[in-house]
């Protein structure tokens, strides 16, 4: 909870075409309650990306987590805009696909986002990753997890 504001100040730094990209929604920033039900361990995980720079700065904020569906978890993740397009989005979701794999309990994973969201669907035509048709302008891709050891 203490990196509350650390993350509401990545959210103040992105566009709104990348909180909306994240969230289906402008939102500007994340509500105590909001974050607290997102990181709490039983939720599943969530990463804070910063820089270390003299003073720490957010520049991405993933979330791996479970759904209502045993088993099934969804991956989210909002990068700053000045860190956009450098590739961090995909080191984050092979981070979050690993740390998928060496969890037992987890057997899927699923990034729902707008079709007309390319750096997701970069990521995911990058990893070779089959993007299934949109639903009503949103894609609800099954993310494959690398073999487990």
């Amino acid at each position: 909870m203490d990196d509350l504001s650390l993350v509401n100040a990545l959210h103040h730094a992105c566009s709104l075409d990348s909180r909306y990209a994240r969230y289906g929604t402008p939102r500007r920033e994340l509500k105590t309650s909001e974050f607290a039900r997102l990181v709490h361990p039983a939720a599943g995980d969530t990463w804070i990306t910063t820089l270390h720079n003299g003073t720490e700065t957010a520049v991405a904020l993933t979330h791996l987590l479970k759904t209502r569906t045993a088993g099934v978890y969804e991956l989210a993740i909002l990068v700053s805009d000045s860190w956009q397009s450098q590739g961090l989005g995909g080191r984050l979701t092979d981070q979050a696909l690993a740390v998928a794999a060496a969890n037992p309990d987890c057997r899927t994973v699923t990034a729902v986002f707008g079709a007309s969201n390319r750096r997701a669907l970069r990521i995911l035509t990058r990893r070779n990753i089959v993007i299934p048709a949109a639903s009503a302008g949103v894609i609800d891709a099954i993310l494959p997890l690398p073999k487990r050891s």
